[in-house]
């Protein structure tokens, strides 16, 4: 059998393109918004009446500890949900549905940046990592802040990493072809 002699195909792997990564994080939270809050609207529905405005629900809340107790543990359930599906999916494929459809994913920004001619990655990133990136999702006091200066730093920094990614040392990037 004849081997062809075809021409390799040149490419290396670099950060992700800034639009990428926020079309990647839309579209996630569309798919969280479906599949994770849907099944609970029903039940905060029925806990306040969408015809309440913010003063009347305020009231509501704060006039029974019940009812806070209970959004604020359906409100841990659905963080917890959101930070599962972020964790499952890198841990396993280094991305999400969202970094998928945008061809860009997760790496160890040590392994990474060890090999940055690489043309491959391997999956070394460890669970602390993937979780330390997005304790964003949980709404906790101190991690509420990194709801805005996370997606800040993306803004501010040569590798367009995140404040948690700098943290975890993780880095989204993509797979770039060279044409001759």
């Amino acid at each position: 059998m004849r081997h062809l002699n075809l021409p390799k195909e040149r490419t290396f792997i670099g950060p992700a393109l800034l639009w990428k990564r926020i079309a990647a994080f839309f579209i996630d939270m569309i798919i969280i918004n479906l599949v994770v809050l849907f099944p609970f609207r029903s039940l905060f529905q029925n806990i306040i009446p969408k015809d309440y405005s913010f003063s009347e629900a305020y009231k509501l809340l704060s006039s029974s500890t019940d009812y806070t107790g209970f959004i604020t543990s359906v409100s841990f359930v659905i963080s917890v949900l959101i930070v599962l599906y972020f964790l499952m999916l890198e841990i396993k494929m280094s991305q999400t549905i969202g970094k998928m459809l945008m061809k860009v994913y997760v790496v160890d920004a040590r392994v990474h940046l060890a090999s940055s001619r690489s043309t491959s990655y391997n999956n070394t990133l460890k669970a602390w990592q993937l979780l330390a990136r997005n304790l964003v999702f949980i709404p906790i006091f101190p991690f509420v802040l990194l709801w805005i200066l996370d997606p800040l730093f993306m803004f501010f920094t040569k590798t367009n990493q995140r404040l948690t990614e700098i943290l975890s040392k993780t880095k989204v990037v993509e797979k770039y072809s060279l044409e001759q």
